[in-house]
């Protein structure tokens, strides 16, 4: 708003009009590519009509969102772990812990169950040359792993003020 307020005359207003509204529709367009794999789903687990679980995922959404809004307004005297509001903390689960499990996990999937076989051969659809094959095999198995388990310890050490990094 800063930048749009500096603009010259009644531009800064128009742009700044534009700007907003263009991040409104992205974000609106972006919620909901990313509530229809969860709408269908609930759909396809229940058998709910679809306006039915539209409904029932988008409150449940707004109940799950509301403490990230309201930890800097009326409930900001809660924090958790180290100061920790509703915000930092679900963005600490999710960047902290959560992404890591799942690098990690996929590392397993694709070196021990899936075999990284497969994706050295799907790489080598388009023409057939795959450079480090065997570089991609002992890191997806071994080297990825291990750092990937390493930036976890390490991501809940410091959220819990064991460590400061």
């Amino acid at each position: 708003p800063k930048v749009f307020d500096q603009m010259p005359g009644s531009m800064g207003t128009v742009i700044g009009v534009a700007f907003f509204l263009l991040v409104f529709f992205a974000a609106l367009t972006s919620s909901i590519s990313l509530m229809e794999t969860v709408v269908s789903i609930v759909m396809d687990k229940t058998k709910w009509s679809r306006k039915f679980t539209c409904i029932i995922v988008f409150v449940f959404s707004v109940l799950i969102g509301m403490p990230s809004s309201l930890g800097f307004n009326v409930w900001n005297h809660i924090t958790f772990l180290n100061g920790l509001t509703f915000l930092d903390l679900f963005d600490f689960v999710s960047n902290s812990v959560i992404m890591p499990l799942v690098a990690f996990f996929t590392c397993i999937l694709i070196g021990f169950v899936v075999k990284p076989k497969t994706v050295i051969d799907e790489v080598k659809v388009t023409d057939g040359k795959f450079k480090s094959e065997k570089l991609f095999t002992i890191m997806i198995k071994w080297i990825a792993p291990i750092f990937i388990l390493a930036i976890l310890a390490f991501s809940v050490a410091e959220g819990m003020g064991w460590i400061s990094v």
